[in-house]
């Protein structure tokens, strides 16, 4: 979660609010469980320089409600609903799924083993009105 908060400070506005949406697929247990544990790391904030998300674990399918100022997609639930709603929401998704962010379901995927890896898709954060400062984009790999 560290390499997500060191990330999100390089966001251009600076990210704002009061919560991040940790959300699963209704439908896989394996989903739910994975939001559960993410939102356990988490339990104290997602500290994003001076701001403190935190989380709230909900279904894919009840995330037109919004109320938060970031999606982390927990295993299988990066999907149609995420990117439809970060889309006309304009609130960013991150996830751990490589094909997700590849796909454009997600607008930016973070792996740190064995190294860190950051990936961005560049026209789902355009669409979700995602920027980063240049300095961020040239530490990345941009698709």
């Amino acid at each position: 979660m560290d390499v997500i908060a060191r990330a999100l400070t390089f966001l251009q506005p600076p990210l704002s609010g009061a919560f991040v949406a940790i959300v699963y697929t209704s439908t896989d247990p394996a989903s739910r469980r994975d939001a559960e544990e993410i939102a356990g790391m988490l339990s104290g904030g997602l500290k994003v320089g001076p701001t403190v998300l935190m989380p709230r674990v909900l279904a894919s399918q009840a995330i037109g409600a919004g109320g938060f100022a970031l999606m982390i997609a927990a295993a299988g639930a990066s999907g149609p609903e995420i990117k439809e709603f970060s889309r006309t929401a304009r609130i960013m998704c991150v996830t751990a799924d490589m094909a997700a962010v590849q796909a454009g379901l997600c607008t930016m995927a973070v792996k740190s083993l064995p190294r860190v890896e950051i990936v961005v898709n560049h026209a789902a954060a355009s669409a979700s009105g995602t920027a980063f400062a240049a300095a961020f984009r040239m530490m990345i790999k941009e698709i």
